[in-house]
């Protein structure tokens, strides 16, 4: 028979809680840790499935020499030529000229998107409910419209004979010399003017109802902290506002540059399916040698050099995504 005392009871409680044993997991299942990983498979096969070919075939035509003729005619011509393919290429200043000119192109393109989608994504902020509907609206619209339709729609707008855009030009200035001003005539007015308003302008819809939600996510309290302790507007944009929308801020940015600095269709159909090599970027460069040219291999290696050239914005996308996803958690 045992005795219970108090110095058995004091010894007890000084020594804590038996500790639980450690649950033991059975199963790939077990405690819900693989189901994700499970579930999300079957997409990642499938992606692997498409795209594993479609590179492999990409690596593969770069190594080769191969062309309309050689493909089709003669396939016997085609054979593999190592690295030849990418000292022709990379040692071609006509394409290092397009790639500049894709930098340029694309860093303007994503500085007037962000700014301009902010600008109007802080007025739907303040503008009455039916008022902000209606824009949405509207954008959406504008999102729905194909990039050739919108290519070609503003090509009649920037006409030299009939052009709205000078018309209007010439109601303004009243001088008789503008109702027939060729916006085509430079690249460099064309392309980093017009070419610029027409991606802008089918890249805003997005950006805008994006960062309209993003503002919607910040709280109404630390505004109002802002201002009692005096910040300004500005101010209270600065260091609330952004810190707070910070995470779509980068994403967008980064989503930006991956797509206008591969857009096509409109500078395509901007200039009505045959563009000057002024305004070839890379997207154009490309069609024009691969499609136009039939240089299947030296198109390949442009291909590739392309994605090496983007593989700093992807990298940077990816982290953005994996911080966001940490931060949720």
């Amino acid at each position: 028979m045992s005795v219970t005392t108090d110095e058995t009871v004091i010894r007890s409680e000084a020594a804590g809680p038996v500790p639980a044993g450690k649950p033991q997991r059975r199963g790939f299942f077990a405690a819900g840790l693989h189901i994700p990983y499970a579930m999300i498979l079957p997409a990642v096969i499938a992606m692997v499935g498409m795209l594993a070919y479609p590179l492999y075939r990409l690596f593969d035509l770069s190594f080769q020499n191969v062309n309309r003729y050689a493909y089709l005619v003669n396939p016997a011509l085609a054979k593999y030529i190592g690295f030849d393919g990418y000292t022709k290429v990379l040692g071609d200043s006509e394409f290092w000229d397009v790639v500049l000119r894709s930098i340029c192109f694309t860093v303007e393109l994503v500085a007037a998107s962000m700014v301009l989608g902010m600008l109007f994504a802080l007025l739907l902020n303040r503008v009455s409910p039916w008022v902000r509907v209606v824009c949405i609206t509207v954008m959406m619209f504008v999102w729905a419209i194909p990039a050739l339709v919108t290519g070609t729609v503003f090509r009649w707008l920037f006409a030299s004979n009939g052009g709205v855009v000078d018309y209007l030009w010439f109601l303004v200035t009243g001088d008789e010399s503008v109702k027939h001003y060729d916006w085509f005539a430079d690249p460099t007015v064309g392309l980093y003017a017009v070419g610029a308003a027409v991606i802008v302008w089918g890249a805003l819809p997005f950006l805008v109802i994006g960062l309209y939600a993003a503002l919607t996510q910040v709280p109404k309290e630390l505004m109002e902290a802002a201002k009692l302790d005096g910040a300004n507007a500005f101010q209270a944009f600065r260091h609330v506002t952004v810190p707070v929308i910070k995470p779509f801020l980068m994403i967008s940015t980064a989503l930006s540059f991956i797509w206008d600095f591969q857009v096509f269709a409109q500078i395509f159909s901007l200039r009505n399916t045959s563009p000057e090599p002024g305004y070839w970027t890379i997207g154009t460069f490309l069609y024009e040698k691969g499609i136009v040219a039939s240089k299947y291999s030296d198109s390949s290696v442009i291909s590739i050099a392309m994605i090496l050239l983007m593989l700093a914005v992807l990298v940077f996308y990816i982290r953005q995504m994996l911080k966001i996803g940490a931060q949720d958690r």
